[in-house]
């Protein structure tokens, strides 16, 4: 039980690790274009700071969108686990057989 314990919280959502890729490239490509476009004398205006700020939040969100989905394969893994323990348990052998017996035979 324990090693699918284990198995259950090491799943990786293939969507979930997509988004965090994604997200990192974005962060790398964001820090890029910032420091060339500062380095410039000419383009310090408020456009600039709006596409960055633009691209920093959006890889981010996706980032977080990554989070979720590997939080969500992993939580709806260890409750596919908790409902399998769960009904294996309830269904416990009964080793009493019970007779049957009629109360009302003697009168």
């Amino acid at each position: 039980m324990e090693e699918k314990i284990k198995e259950a919280k090491s799943t990786v959502s293939l969507i979930g690790l997509g988004c965090k890729l994604i997200s990192i490239l974005g962060f790398l490509l964001t820090i890029i274009y910032s420091t060339i476009l500062f380095n410039e004398k000419d383009n310090k205006n408020i456009y600039f700071w709006g596409i960055a700020t633009t691209a920093f939040c959006s890889s981010a969100s996706l980032g977080a969108l990554g989070s979720i989905a590997d939080n969500s394969k992993k939580n709806r893994a260890l409750t596919a686990l908790l409902v399998e323990s769960t009904n294996s348990a309830s269904q416990i052998p009964i080793t009493q057989e019970f007779e049957y017996s009629d109360l009302n035979e003697d009168n």
